[in-house]
C-alpha cells in the first residue's frame, strides 16, 4: 500500500460548505469491490480523502482535535488511513463530538436500547451526505433491478421517533426510490391489521412490495401469524431489508430463522430477504449480498459488503493490533460519509473481515445492549406470553 503524498493535502483546510458537495460526489463515483483497476489506488484515494477529514476535524471538533493531541497524533503523523486516531462509541455518550453547533438547525440521532442510561448524540447541519450514501448502498442492494415498490416499514415514522437515524433513513428511502409507503408502527404500536391489508392489498393484485424493518418487529409478527395461522404468497419481486438481528437481545434469532419466516409467512425467499448493519454514530451501512447476486446470478458471498467509501479494522482486544485475515477481534470503521462527526469509529461489535466481507460475530462482554431492532423486543415477548 502506498503512502499519502502530504503534498498533495496542501491547503486542504476547508469548510463543510467545501468539502460537502466533493464528498457526495466521492462517494457517488466511488468503485465498488471487483470494478476498480487497482486496490493500491483505491486505497490511496480513500487515504487522501481520509486524512482531508482528519484535518478538518480535528479543527471543527474541540473534543476529538484534544484527543487525538493526547495520543500525540498530529496531521503529519499520518500516512495511512490506519494512522486516524478511532473515537471508541462509548464517548458520544459523554463527549460532543459533532461539528455543528448544539443550537440552532440541526438534526440529531440517538443511540437507541432498553439498558442505555444515556444515549449517544449525532448532531448533523446538512444530511446530504448521510442520504447520498444510504441511497447508493440501498440502491445497489435492494434495488438493482431498477424496481420502484411500495414500502411496508414495520417501525414508526420519522415524526414518531425524530432522533431516530433508522427512521429517518426509511423516510428518506420511501420518498426517494419508493412508490409510496405505510408504516406499520403508530402511536409506539404496531398496528398488525394495516400490515396484513397491505400484504392482501399486494397478494390481490400482483404488486410486489419492498419490506423495511428492524428483525425483532418482523419476528413478533411473524410469531402472531403462526399463532393465528396466517399466510400470505406476496407477488414475485417482493423484497425485505431487516435489521438489528438479536444482537443483544433476551434471546437468539439465527439468520436461517428469519429467512424461513419470510418464506413461510409472505413467500419471500431466502435470496430477497437481505440483512442489513449498521449504526448511529456512521453514515453508512453495511448489507448482505442474497439480492445481489440472485440479480446477477451467482452463488452469494458470506458476511456483508463494506462500501468503497468505507474501509473497517479488526483489532485484537487486548493488543489493540491488527489481526490476521479471518480471525475475530473488535470492528473499527473508517467512514467517508462521516463529516460533521469523527471518520474513525472503534464500536463494541466482534467480527472478523475475509476477502473483504464483514461478518458480525457478536458484542464484548461488557458492551451495553444497543441496537435499533431492542426497543421492538417487548413485542415478541407479548407474541409468546
Amino acid at each position: 500500500m502506498r503512502r499519502v503524498e502530504l503534498s498533495r493535502l496542501e491547503g486542504c483546510r476547508a469548510d463543510l460548505s467545501d468539502l460537502t458537495p466533493e464528498r457526495i460526489e466521492f462517494i457517488d463515483s466511488a468503485p465498488w469491490a471487483g470494478e476498480a483497476p487497482e486496490a493500491g489506488e483505491a486505497d490511496r484515494d480513500f487515504s487522501i480523502e481520509a486524512i482531508r477529514t482528519f484535518v478538518f476535524q480535528q479543527d471543527v471538533i474541540p473534543d476529538y482535535g484534544a484527543y487525538a493531541r493526547h495520543l500525540g497524533l498530529e496531521t503529519r503523523d499520518c500516512r495511512l488511513w490506519k494512522d486516524i486516531p478511532a473515537v471508541p462509541v462509548s464517548a458520544f455518550r459523554s463527549h460532543d463530538l459533532s461539528a455543528s453547533p448544539s443550537e440552532g438547525e440541526t438534526t440529531t440521532f440517538e443511540t437507541s436500547g432498553t439498558t442505555i442510561s444515556r444515549p449517544g448524540r449525532v448532531r448533523l447541519t446538512d444530511t446530504s451526505i448521510y442520504e447520498a450514501s444510504v441511497s447508493r448502498n440501498f440502491v445497489r442492494h435492494l434495488l438493482s433491478d431498477g424496481a420502484r415498490l411500495h414500502a411496508v416499514i414495520f417501525g414508526p415514522a420519522k415524526a414518531e421517533a425524530p432522533h431516530s437515524s433508522l427512521w429517518f433513513m426509511a423516510d428518506h428511502l420511501v420518498r426517494e426510490l419508493c412508490a409510496g409507503g405505510t408504516w406499520v408502527v403508530q402511536g409506539g404500536e404496531p398496528n398488525w391489521k394495516r400490515a396484513d391489508e397491505e400484504f392482501e392489498r399486494a397478494q390481490a393484485g400482483g404488486q410486489p412490495l419492498l419490506l423495511f424493518g428492524t428483525t425483532l418487529l418482523f419476528q413478533a409478527w411473524f410469531e402472531r401469524c403462526d399463532r393465528e395461522g396466517i399466510r400470505f404468497q406476496l407477488p414475485r419481486g417482493s423484497r425485505a431489508m431487516d435489521t438489528g438481528g438479536s444482537k443483544g437481545a433476551a434471546f437468539d434469532i439465527s439468520r436461517e430463522t428469519v429467512q424461513d419466516s419470510f418464506e413461510r409467512v409472505l413467500g419471500i425467499p431466502a435470496t430477497h430477504a437481505v440483512n442489513e448493519y449498521g449504526m448511529a454514530e456512521m453514515g453508512s451501512q453495511f448489507y448482505g449480498d442474497s439480492l445481489l447476486a440472485a440479480h446477477e446470478g451467482r452463488a452469494p458471498c458470506p458476511g456483508f459488503a463494506i462500501p468503497p467509501w468505507v474501509r473497517t479494522r479488526v483489532l485484537d482486544p487486548e493488543t489493540m493490533r491488527d489481526v490476521p485475515e479471518g480471525k475475530s477481534g473488535v470492528l473499527v470503521h473508517y467512514d467517508l460519509a462521516n463529516l460533521e462527526i469523527p471518520l474513525a469509529i472503534q464500536t463494541e461489535d466482534v467480527g472478523s473481515v475475509a476477502a473483504g466481507r464483514l461478518r458480525l460475530e457478536g458484542r464484548l462482554p461488557e458492551a451495553e445492549r444497543r441496537g435499533c431492532s431492542l426497543p421492538f423486543e417487548r413485542f415478541v415477548e407479548r407474541e409468546r406470553a
